[in-house]
C-alpha cells in the first residue's frame, strides 16, 4: 500500500523516534530521518512534498526553508522550544507551528535543583580536593545556610514553579520575576514579586527560567549580572543565548560571582575555546536537563499524534503561531 502522507523528521542528534515511527506506520504515514549532510537532497527528493515536518531544536526551520514546502501542514519542534522555526514565515504558508510544552518541566526542575544544590555546597569543589588528597572541610568558598539565602527565578513558569516547590522544602527566600505572571500566582505559591532590578540585587542564586526571544536575549548582561551580590551562583537550564558568556566568565575569575552552573551554551555542543569550560566554578552539563526515559516517550508520542491531528485535518494541541 503506498504512503498517503509523509512526515519529516530533521535531527542532527540522533535522538530516539522508535516510537513516533511505530505510530507513523500504523496510520500509513510515511517517514523520512534526515540529518545536515543529508539535508539537501532529501529535502528535493522528500521533504518539499512532506505533509509534517519534526525538527529537533538544534535543526533551523527559516524562511528559505519553509518557502519551499509544498503540502507542509505543520512544524512540530522536537520538544519546548521553538525559537529554530520561523514563525511568521510558517503563518504567512498556513502552516501550524506546535511544541511539546510540558513533557519535561518535572525532569528540568529537578535537574535546576539538583545543580543548585551542587553549587550551594560546593560538592563538585570537594570531591575534586578529596580527590586530590586534600581533606579539609572548611577551605572552600564560604557556605551558608539554605534557610539564609535568596533564590530568585527570573521567569515564573511551570518549571520556575515546579522548582519553587521544591526548594520550598529547604526553607529559602524566593523571590522571583515575571512581567506576564498575576501578582496571586506568586502569592499560591509562596514567592515574592519583585523588579528585575531587585531580583537581581537581592538574589544569592538566580535561576533563569525565560524562552529565548529578542527580549531575552543576552539579557543577563555584565552591567546586570554587576548588580547581584558578591558570591552570587547563575543557573541556567532555559537557553544559552539569555547569558552573555564572555562576562559571566570574567565575573566568575574576578569572584564577583562564585561560579555557575550550566546545562545550556550559546554553541552546543560549545568550542573547546569556551573558557567557561576551563573554570572549575563552572558545572556545565550537555543539555540533559530534560531527559528521562519517561519524559523521551512522552515527547516522542505527543508528537507523533500531532502530526496524526494534521494528517486528518483536525487541529493539533500546542499551536505557537496563531493562524
Amino acid at each position: 500500500m503506498e504512503d498517503t502522507a509523509k512526515v519529516w523528521i530533521l535531527d542532527d542528534e540522533g535522538l530516539n523516534h522508535e516510537k513516533e515511527i511505530k505510530m507513523y506506520k500504523q496510520h500509513n504515514i510515511g517517514y523520512k530521518i534526515t540529518t545536515k549532510d543529508t539535508f539537501e537532497k532529501d529535502l528535493d527528493n522528500y521533504g518539499k512534498l512532506a505533509d509534517a515536518i519534526v525538527a529537533q531544536v538544534g535543526f533551523q526551520c527559516p524562511a528559505e526553508l519553509i518557502n519551499k514546502l509544498e503540502q507542509c501542514k505543520i512544524i512540530c519542534t522536537f520538544g519546548m522550544g521553538f525559537n529554530n522555526v520561523d514563525l511568521e514565515a510558517a503563518k504567512a504558508r498556513n502552516i501550524y507551528v506546535c511544541n511539546i510544552p510540558d513533557y519535561c518541566a518535572e525532569e528540568v526542575s529537578d535537574h535546576t535543583l539538583a545543580l543548585s544544590l551542587s553549587m550551594l555546597r560546593k560538592l563538585f569543589t570537594y570531591n575534586k580536593k578529596v580527590k586530590g588528597g586534600i581533606w579539609n572541610p572548611t577551605d572552600s568558598e564560604p557556605i551558608h545556610r539554605l534557610s539564609h539565602t535568596i533564590v530568585g527565578l527570573l521567569g515564573f513558569g511551570q518549571i520556575a514553579r515546579k522548582v519553587a516547590n521544591r526548594f520550598e522544602a529547604f526553607g529559602v527566600k524566593l523571590i522571583a520575576h515575571d512581567k506576564f505572571v498575576d501578582e496571586d500566582v506568586f502569592k499560591q505559591f509562596g514567592v515574592t514579586s519583585v523588579s528585575l532590578d531587585e531580583l537581581l540585587e537581592q538574589s544569592n542564586l538566580l535561576s533563569l527560567h525565560v524562552p529565548l526571544t529578542k527580549e531575552t536575549k543576552n539579557l543577563l548582561d555584565e552591567e546586570r549580572m554587576r548588580k547581584l551580590p558578591k558570591g552570587a551562583i547563575i543557573i541556567n537550564t532555559c537557553r544559552g543565548g539569555i547569558i552573555d558568556e564572555e562576562a559571566l566568565a570574567t565575573l566568575i575569575k574576578e569572584k564577583h560571582l562564585s561560579g555557575a552552573g550550566l546545562d545550556v551554551l550559546l554553541q552546543e555542543p560549545p568550542k573547546k575555546s569556551n573558557e567557561l569550560l576551563q573554570l572549575e566554578e563552572a558545572i556545565i552539563t550537555p543539555h540533559a536537563a530534560y531527559y528521562s526515559v519517561e519524559a523521551e516517550e512522552q515527547m516522542q508520542t505527543e508528537t507523533a499524534l500531532n502530526v496524526i491531528r494534521v494528517i486528518q485535518n483536525e487541529q493539533p494541541k500546542n499551536i505557537v503561531n496563531s493562524l
